[in-house]
């Protein structure tokens, strides 16, 4: 194979073991676990929220559990429309949307946003090297978009 099939084709399998981590990223977002959702990043990932950023698998580890402690209704998370942005030095990233939706003790919800991720795939398991969630909105169906 040529040298530059070759590098064709390691880009393509980086990327599609890029896209392979939303649906497990989703899966563990529907089965809220805050070790399992930190192991998806390198030992030094960020991630950036609207209200902050976290540095290292602690700091993500603790958002999350901080984040599933406060919301305990029942979700189901959508990962839609990735585009890939960059491919450089085994790190590949994605721009996407995502929605959910969900169901707690009195209320129907569903939201939506994006999802900015660079994912390191130059080790034995690809991961997170930082994400960043951006929530364009979020409410119940009492309310609906419309007004909320």
């Amino acid at each position: 194979m040529s040298d530059d099939l070759t590098a064709r084709v390691q880009r393509l399998e980086d990327i599609e073991s890029a896209r392979g981590m939303f649906h497990i990223y989703a899966q563990i977002l529907d089965e809220p676990d805050a070790d399992a959702v930190a192991a998806l990043f390198t030992n030094d990932g960020v991630l950036t929220v609207p209200f902050g950023t976290f540095t290292g698998r602690g700091e993500i580890r603790q958002f999350f559990a901080d984040a599933f402690a406060a919301d305990t209704s029942l979700k189901r998370h959508f990962i839609v429309n990735p585009r890939v942005v960059d491919v450089t030095n085994r790190t590949v990233t994605l721009a996407s949307y995502l929605l959910y939706v969900g169901r707690g003790d009195d209320a129907s919800i569903i939201g939506w946003g994006q999802y900015v991720d660079r994912i390191d795939v130059s080790g034995p398991e690809p991961r997170f090297a930082s994400k960043t969630i951006d929530i364009h909105h979020a409410t119940d169906l009492v309310t609906g978009w419309a007004r909320g």
